[in-house]
């Protein structure tokens, strides 16, 4: 089993997607806080870490960049939390990811997040499993549990939304 991001299933896997997530720009002070969001043109001139190609993240920035002729100003290849987390935190650039990651990067890297818009851009996160053994009792019990609790988080976004 396994939360991935991006729509393409690996071969041998079924996939159920959890949700889309929203990407967001993640810096520190040494880039000026733009608010709540961010253009995606404004993001083009910042010094980026973003995955290799090929990653879903990178893809979507890449193709949203090239519709509007522009170009990521990637200054590095970092797929390691801890590594990419230190180099944000440095002050060394900024980063784009899913909301969850970025959620859990601005603490310990003492960061903002910014929604990109302009286009908005969002990756799927699906749930995978074996399309060719079932899962073991606890297994599904853990798939279950992963499941309540993207309901629960959608349930608070919708709220959250209901009530700006």
């Amino acid at each position: 089993m396994a939360v991935l991001y991006g729509a393409k299933t690996p071969p041998g896997l079924t996939a159920t997607l959890l949700a889309k997530e929203e990407l967001y720009l993640v810096a520190t002070r040494a880039v000026p806080s733009p608010g709540n969001s961010v253009d995606l043109m404004d993001v083009s001139r910042l010094n980026l870490f973003l995955p290799r190609e090929g990653d879903v993240v990178r893809n979507q920035v890449d193709e949203a960049m090239a519709v509007r002729r522009l170009a990521a100003n990637v200054i590095g290849e970092i797929e390691s939390p801890s590594t990419l987390s230190a180099a944000i935190a440095g002050g060394l650039g900024a980063t784009i990811l899913p909301e969850s990651a970025a959620r859990a990067m601005i603490g310990p890297a003492k960061a903002w997040m910014a929604r990109i818009i302009s286009p908005a851009l969002a990756v799927p996160m699906t749930l995978c499993v074996s399309s060719q053994q079932p899962l073991s009792a606890p297994a599904l019990a853990v798939k279950e549990l992963l499941l309540s609790i993207v309901a629960e988080r959608s349930q608070e976004k919708r709220a959250l939304v209901l009530v700006q």
